[in-house]
C-alpha cells in the first residue's frame, strides 16, 4: 500500500442542497417491504432518519457503515438504513452537500428500477441552492499516489485536475463481461452516463441470496439478471457496457460517506463494496492523518 504523502486540503462554510423537498415511493429490493423517503433542504451535511418520534439522525459518514453485503447499510445501535449508496452517489455527483433523508416505511432506500434515473429525473425538477452552513465541507485535492489491495481487488487515487473514475470488472466465468470504462464525474455525465445505469446478478447467485433472507423484492423490473444463455431480461442494455457503469455509481455513493471531496483519478480493478469501503477507510485515515498536520489551507 502506497501512502498519501500530501495533499491540498481547503474547506468551505456554504451548502448546496435542494430547495424544496422531494418524495419517493417504491420497493426495498432485500427485504420486499414498500419504502417512502423524503428528502428535506438541510445545511448541516447528509443525514439520515426514521419518521418516527425520538428517533436520532444518523450521519452518512463511513464510520457509520453497518453492513456492505449486497448493498451499503448505515445506521447505529437504534437504526440502520440499507441499500443507499444509489441515492448518495447521485448526491455526490451533483455536489449536494447537505439533505435529511427521512424514511416512512421500511429500511431500505426504494430500488426503482435498479438505477439512480428516477432520482435524477426529480433532482432536475426543482432547484439546487446554496446556503449559509457551520458544516465544514472539505475538499481536497490528490497530489501523491494512493493505492490498497483487497483480496482479488485494487483500488487507488492518483493525482488530476478533475475528478475521474476508471472501473474495471471482469468476472472468470462470464468473460464477455470484461468491462472498463473512465469518465469525469459532473452532474451532467453522471446524468447521461452513469444514472441510468441498472444493479445486476448473475442467475446463479438468485437462490443463495433468497435462502439468505435477501432480494425478496427483486424482480427482473428492477435488476438485470444475467447468465451462460445471456439476458434474462425482457429488455435491451440502456449500454453495452451498462455493467461497468452501474459499479461506477456504487462507488460513488460509497466515496460519498468519505464527508469530503476529493479532486483525484480513481482506479478501481474488480471491487465491490467491501473493497470500496476498506480502502475508504485506509484513504480517510491518510486524509484525517494530514489533517491533524496542519496540511489544510
Amino acid at each position: 500500500m502506497k501512502k498519501l504523502k500530501e495533499k491540498k486540503i481547503t474547506e468551505r462554510s456554504n451548502c448546496r442542497t435542494i430547495k424544496t423537498p422531494i418524495t419517493f415511493d417504491g420497493i426495498g429490493v432485500h427485504s420486499g417491504i414498500k419504502t417512502r423517503i423524503e428528502l428535506l433542504p438541510s445545511n448541516d451535511g447528509i443525514s439520515f432518519v426514521m419518521k418516527e418520534s425520538g428517533s436520532e439522525k444518523v450521519i452518512a459518514s463511513i464510520d457509520n457503515v453497518l453492513s456492505t453485503v449486497h448493498g451499503t447499510s448505515i445506521g447505529n445501535s437504534k437504526s440502520s438504513f440499507g441499500m443507499v449508496e444509489h441515492l448518495l452517489g447521485t448526491l455526490f455527483a451533483f455536489q449536494i452537500d447537505g439533505v435529511t433523508v427521512v424514511l416512512e416505511m421500511g429500511y431500505e432506500i426504494p430500488i426503482f428500477d435498479g438505477s439512480a434515473l428516477p432520482i435524477v429525473d426529480k433532482l432536475k425538477r426543482i432547484k439546487i441552492v446554496e446556503v449559509e452552513s457551520g458544516y465544514k465541507k472539505r475538499e481536497i485535492k490528490i497530489i501523491k499516489p494512493f493505492s490498497f489491495n483487497y483480496k482479488k481487488s485494487f483500488l487507488a487515487v492518483y493525482p488530476s485536475k478533475t475528478f475521474i473514475i476508471s472501473y474495471f470488472i471482469s468476472y472468470e466465468n462470464y468473460n464477455e463481461l470484461t468491462q472498463m470504462k473512465t469518465l469525469e464525474i459532473t452532474p451532467e455525465t453522471f446524468s447521461k452516463e452513469i444514472a441510468p445505469a441498472r444493479t445486476y446478478a448473475f442467475l446463479e447467485w438468485i437462490e443463495p441470496l433468497r435462502e439468505r433472507g435477501l432480494i425478496k423484492g427483486g424482480s427482473l423490473n428492477n435488476s438485470l439478471v444475467y447468465s451462460h444463455e445471456g439476458l434474462l431480461n425482457n429488455c435491451s442494455l440502456r449500454f453495452p457496457d451498462e455493467f461497468v457503469r452501474h459499479k461506477i455509481l456504487d462507488f460513488l455513493g460509497d466515496l460519498s460517506l468519505m464527508e469530503r471531496r476529493i479532486i483525484g483519478h480513481f482506479i478501481i480493478v474488480c471491487g465491490g463494496h467491501t473493497a470500496h469501503i476498506e480502502f475508504l477507510k485506509k484513504l480517510k485515515t491518510e486524509i484525517v492523518g494530514e489533517e491533524k498536520g496542519n496540511f489544510c489551507k
